[in-house]
């Protein structure tokens, strides 16, 4: 990792050692813009149709078909619990992967990949969720924005959570007889 050195005027200065960098493709949803690893992204595409899923969290739009693949698409304006205002009908979804698994997240409009340098790396701010914060796992200062980077993890752990505890609404369920 290197060591920001400043001058005099305490600016940066150019070091010798490599920079750590990330790449990540952005994405917005809901007005926001937010990151992806490059390296999770696996193609972009406009879905056909989104077959719902019964009793599934509410992050869950349903099923769809990506080639003849099943994927699961996933509202990310309900992953990361952004105001439900102004829902765009946009039918646009990046397909990533995790652990051998694809999933289609929704979004509004796709952007470009950047190159994210450590020094530029922020604490997420404090005004947010609560939910924003546990979906992500890095936040930089590009310019004048702030661009959060998506924990896939994090999102596909957040989706099996509501099945352990027995239902999105709160009541446990005895899986061997079927009843609450």
């Amino acid at each position: 990792m290197t060591q920001t050195q400043r001058d005099a005027s305490g600016r940066r200065r150019q070091s010798d050692a490599p920079k750590e960098q990330s790449r990540n493709f952005t994405i917005k949803v809901r007005g926001q813009t937010f990151g992806l690893p490059v390296e999770c992204v696996k193609t972009i595409f406009h879905i056909e149709q989104v077959t719902p899923v019964p009793l599934a969290p509410r992050e869950i739009a349903g099923l769809a078909n990506l080639r003849g693949r099943i994927v699961t698409a996933l509202r990310l304006d309900r992953c990361l619990d952004i105001d439900e205002g102004d829902r765009s009908d946009s039918n646009l979804a990046v397909c990533i992967e995790h652990n051998g698994e694809r999933y289609a997240l929704l979004i509004d409009e796709t952007g470009d990949v950047v190159t994210c340098e450590e020094d530029d790396r922020i604490l997420c701010p404090t005004h947010v969720g609560q939910q924003f914060v546990d979906a992500t796992n890095a936040c930089y200062r590009l310019d004048d924005e702030f661009l959060p980077i998506l924990d896939i993890a994090a999102l596909v752990r957040r989706l099996s959570r509501p099945s352990e505890s027995g239902g999105r609404d709160g009541h446990s369920r005895d899986a061997s007889r079927g009843v609450d």
